[in-house]
């Protein structure tokens, strides 16, 4: 049985016309230290539509950027000024979180105005990770905030699977519109998918990727996991096929310590697991195609499948009503490794516009890829949070989920 329930209050069932409200966004960007500004931001791109959308409200921004020891965990000053530039009006910082400043800012703030407070976790309890919501309500910044608002939204779904204060402490919760978009998605994979269901593994996280398939088959809700990357190579030795060292020193501590389960998996679930036919390796900068008896002999990286592999997986797409691409079969970032996956996103959005099928791109590394092969917006949905989805389908209840869950307004 599925743990999670999928249950909120969205921001859009309630009047929040004139009213004041926490918004926890991630607006976490990629910063050019040395000229201290913003190179990228996607996540204040996606934020730009809800901020309209709410301009008839004081919206109070809480954020984080990167964590404490790295380079980048920076305040929030540049956010406030990309934000400003990106939606084409005043967005107010302040130095502070729940201190005189933030308080006073807060109390100021009018409907239709923006205030952004500084990197939440430069406070240090917020990443502790509050199992028991309770302790995380009975923390100093939710008591000094949550009183001066009407409403909290929570947005930062790509933190969805951590329990800090800032994403489970506020006493009432409202689903932001990324999140919602986010929900609706997975929503329909967690409680009644669409069948035939395939998912689509590859790329790092391998054991993890392996349990996620293992569950989704334990419950039914899988008819085929087509299996690339790491995951490939971690099932073929465990069958004792020798895939090379360097393909297998990057799996051997998962297979030692999870060969039995992954055995009795494979035995169990053999018809639906489809494994690579032929693999790739890098050939002097050309594609090289060998069978899988001889990855041992080439004693090399093999960086995606081939293409009777490719054909094998297009195929069972393309009787599938519900596909789920959770990490991608090759090496992509690299140009000689990047074939497969490009006509693996190819086959979903042939999938999605001639059989209607529900396509789901996992965030990260395939949401890279999709972006890069400029089919991106073709698929039913790319989720931005690659760590919470896999949370999902492995059945895990998320605790921004739970949260949302117990906390309804």
């Amino acid at each position: 049985m599925m743990k999670m329930k999928i249950d909120y209050t969205s921001y859009k069932d309630v009047d929040l016309k004139g009213k004041k409200i926490i918004m926890r966004v991630d607006i976490n960007s990629n910063i050019d230290m040395e000229k201290y500004e913003i190179r990228e931001s996607p996540r204040i791109t996606a934020l730009v539509p809800a901020l309209n959308e709410l301009k008839d409200s004081a919206i109070i921004l809480i954020a984080h950027q990167s964590r404490p020891g790295s380079k980048d965990f920076t305040d929030l000053d540049i956010h406030a000024k990309e934000i400003e530039k990106q939606l084409g009006r005043p967005v107010k910082f302040v130095k502070d979180l729940f201190g005189e400043e933030a308080v006073k800012a807060i109390k100021n703030l009018n409907p239709g105005e923006i205030l952004l407070l500084n990197n939440v976790r430069k406070w240090e309890p917020e990443m502790k990770g509050y199992d028991d919501f309770s302790k995380a309500e009975n923390t100093e910044m939710v008591k000094i905030l949550a009183p001066l608002v009407d409403y909290v939204i929570v947005d930062a779904f790509g933190a969805a699977h951590r329990s800090h204060v800032s994403i489970i402490g506020w006493p009432k919760m409202l689903a932001g519109p990324i999140t919602e978009k986010e929900l609706f998605s997975l929503k329909k994979i967690v409680e009644a998918p669409e069948k035939p269901m395939v998912m689509l593994i590859g790329g790092a996280k391998a054991i993890d990727k392996f349990k996620a398939m293992k569950f989704n088959f334990d419950n039914g809700k899988l008819d085929y996991a087509l299996c690339s990357g790491l995951t490939a190579i971690l099932i073929f030795e465990a069958l004792g096929k020798k895939m090379g060292e360097p393909n297998h020193k990057i799996i051997a501590k998962d297979l030692e310590a999870n060969k039995d389960m992954i055995l009795e998996t494979y035995k169990k679930y053999k018809d639906k697991i489809i494994l690579p036919e032929d693999l790739i390796i890098n050939d002097n900068g050309s594609r090289k195609t060998i069978s899988i008896d001889e990855a041992a002999t080439y004693n090399t990286t093999t960086g995606d499948i081939g293409p009777k592999s490719v054909e094998k997986f297009k195929e069972i797409v393309m009787k599938c009503k519900t596909i789920i691409a959770n990490g991608p079969p090759g090496i992509f970032e690299q140009e000689v490794f990047r074939k497969a996956t490009n006509e693996m996103v190819e086959a979903m959005v042939k999938a999605t516009e001639e059989n209607n099928a529900l396509t789901i791109i996992g965030g990260g590394e395939m949401g890279a890829a999709a972006t890069m092969s400029g089919l991106a917006d073709r698929v039913s949905f790319i989720s931005t949070a690659g760590g919470a989805m896999l949370e999902i389908l492995s059945g895990n209840d998320l605790p921004m989920i739970r949260a949302l869950r117990e906390k309804k307004p």
